[in-house]
This record gives C-alpha cells, sequence and structure tokens, in this order.
C-alpha cells in the first residue's frame, strides 16, 4: 500500500465523476494501465444500479498530444463507437479538468473526430460523420403500422415518426423492434420521433446495451432529425424534447442529399457534472 507524505497509508481508489447530459447520466474517468485492459468488465461493475453507481454508460478518457479520446460502454459491458450525450458529457469533464480549452478542443471518438466548445453548462458537438438511411421498413407502432427507417451514425438507430407520441412506458413496444432481423444480429435502438411544428418535436429512445427507455440520447436525435428533413417534414435545425426534460439542438450544417454521405451536423444541449467519488482498487481487479 502507498505511503503518503505524512507517512500514513494512501489508499488505493478508483475515481470517477458522474455527469448528465440532458439525463443520459455516465460514469466519466481517467484512463490508465489499470482501467483500460478491462473497460467492458468494469463498465459492468460500475454501470449497474444496484451494485455499482447505476448509469447509463461508462466512458473512459485518455489524454493525447493533440486533444482528448475516448471509449464508450454500455452498462452490459459492449463498446459502441458514437454517443451524443455522452460526447458532451466528455467534453465537458476534459474542460472541467483542465484537459481541454472549453473555446474549442478535438475529440476523438471510434466513430471519427468531433469539434467541441463548452459554454458553462451548454456543450456544443460539431460532427464530420457517415450517415445513411435504409427505408421505409414496414413495423408495428404503437397505434398500427407505421413506416420507420434505419438510420447508421456510428450506431444503428430505428426511427419511427410518429403522428403522436405515445404517453407511458415504450418497452413493451420498442423491445422487439430493437431486434427485427432486418436490422442485423446487433439489432438497434429505436426511436419514436414525433413533431410541433418544422422545428420543434420530441423524441424517446430505447437504448440496446441498456434495453430500455433512457432520458435522452443524442445520437439518437440526430438520426431522428435526418429521417424527419429527408421526408420533407422538418427543416435542418430542430429542437427536441427529451423524456429528462431537456431539449436537444440538432443542425444539420450542409443540405446535400441525406443518405449515404459524409454529413456535417452539430448536436447543442446541457452537460452536468452530478458527483464525483471513489470505489476501492478491488473493482479494478482482472
Amino acid at each position: 500500500m502507498p505511503i503518503g507524505p505524512d507517512g500514513v497509508h494512501v489508499r488505493s481508489v478508483f475515481e470517477f465523476s458522474k455527469y448528465s447530459g440532458a439525463g443520459n447520466d455516465f460514469v466519466i474517468a481517467r484512463a490508465d494501465d489499470r482501467s483500460d485492459p478491462i473497460g467492458a468488465e468494469l463498465a459492468r461493475r460500475v454501470c449497474s444500479r444496484r451494485t455499482g453507481v447505476g448509469v447509463d454508460g461508462l466512458i473512459l478518457v485518455y489524454l493525447r498530444p493533440d486533444g482528448i479520446r475516448v471509449r464508450f460502454f454500455n452498462p452490459d459491458g459492449s463498446e459502441f463507437s458514437t454517443c451524443g450525450n455522452g460526447s458532451r458529457c466528455a467534453a465537458r469533464f476534459a474542460s472541467d479538468e483542465g484537459l481541454g480549452d472549453p473555446a474549442g478542443f478535438v475529440l476523438e471518438t471510434p466513430a471519427g473526430e468531433i469539434d467541441t466548445r463548452v459554454d458553462g453548462d451548454q456543450v456544443s458537438l460539431d460532427y464530420h460523420i457517415d450517415v445513411s438511411l435504409h427505408g421505409p421498413i414496414g413495423v408495428a407502432g404503437p397505434e398500427g403500422p407505421v413506416d420507420s427507417w434505419l438510420v447508421r451514425i456510428g450506431v444503428p438507430h430505428l426511427v419511427l415518426p410518429l403522428d403522436r407520441m405515445p404517453e407511458g412506458p415504450i418497452e413493451e413496444l420498442c423491445r422487439p423492434l430493437r431486434r427485427l432481423d432486418v436490422l442485423g444480429p446487433d439489432g438497434a435502438n429505436v426511436n419514436l420521433v414525433s413533431l410541433d411544428d418544422v422545428s420543434t418535436g420530441a423524441v424517446r429512445t430505447f437504448e440496446r446495451g441498456v434495453e430500455a427507455e433512457t432520458l435522452a440520447c443524442g445520437s439518437g436525435s440526430m438520426a431522428s432529425v435526418f429521417v424527419l428533413r429527408a421526408s420533407g417534414k422538418a427543416g435542418p435545425r430542430v429542437s427536441l424534447r427529451v423524456s429528462g426534460g431537456d431539449e436537444l439542438g440538432i443542425e444539420i450544417l450542409d443540405l446535400s442529399p441525406p443518405d449515404g454521405t459524409v454529413r456535417d451536423v452539430r448536436l447543442s444541449g446541457p452537460a452536468v457534472k452530478l458527483f464525483e467519488g471513489t470505489f476501492p482498487d478491488t473493482i479494478l481487479a482482472p
């Protein structure tokens, strides 16, 4: 056990912070040679709502000479390539920790680099990302058959545009949709989206890996706007209310054809630090 400067034994711990991006919550920690090799198992341990912190995911942050790199893990330990609200929380964490300039720095994700800006509780991300739309795909909606679209935007999302957002739990509706054969062996997240007008609306998301509705999903909100834009129902700038009560702003920064192209899109919304804490270093055991 290490000895501190006062001659007292110092307890080894795993330090973390909990952040919320519009209700999408994450444990965020600096990666080191203890946490990096066991990211998947660590996520299963810390994300558990009964034996851990209780969050939608784990984010490990790596300091690099030219920016910040991140890895994302679901509570079931599966690693994924992009997360809109997770990236906004990671950017806020990096700013709070003095790792990145809030006026702008690059966040490197497995799906590509993101330009970030932090202004208090508001964090904006500028993506340059491959987006593809496939559909329509006829599925069972909350009030009968509905056309949906599969959107691949780093991770796959099935988007169902609806005239009216359903009330109450959505798990019974979304759980079978999340595993439709047409979505491939890993399935997809499921997003229900409805519009008030061409620039405002609401979205609810059932996330794979979490296997339940989450209070927000940044990539799902972006995927929903691409579908609404492609179908002529919305303009290039849309504000969507998420289940947590906050709003996410999505702006398509280029107006090229929506399918099979690299797109520039901006995601903006709140990201706040809730608390910080420690686990005994036994949580880092292989």
